[in-house]
């Protein structure tokens, strides 16, 4: 790779480890349980992004697989989370 790329690529990760970071610091301090589930599914975001550019760096078709599954896993959750909500507030 050029070293044009190599910085883009280094600089992604940094800004989705700091993304990371931050999201972490708001899941910690969140108070309801919505902003605890848009929180988790930054991190998930957060993750699938880092996948993807670890699969554009390395190479390796095994990280994309990675990133597809916790991408579904991610969305199954989300769908569950946002029908528990809508019970818990139709109930309330």
């Amino acid at each position: 790779m050029s070293e044009l790329t190599d910085l883009l690529s280094v600089t992604a990760q940094l800004l989705l480890g700091l993304a990371l970071l931050l999201t972490l610091g708001h899941l910690l301090r969140a108070r309801s349980l919505l902003e605890r589930v848009v929180a988790l599914e930054i991190l998930s975001a957060s993750t699938v992004g880092g996948a993807a550019i670890l699969t554009l760096t390395r190479g390796e078709s095994a990280t994309i697989d990675l990133a597809l599954a916790v991408a579904l896993v991610s969305f199954t959750g989300a769908i569950a989370f946002g029908s528990f909500i809508e019970r818990r507030r139709s109930d309330g």
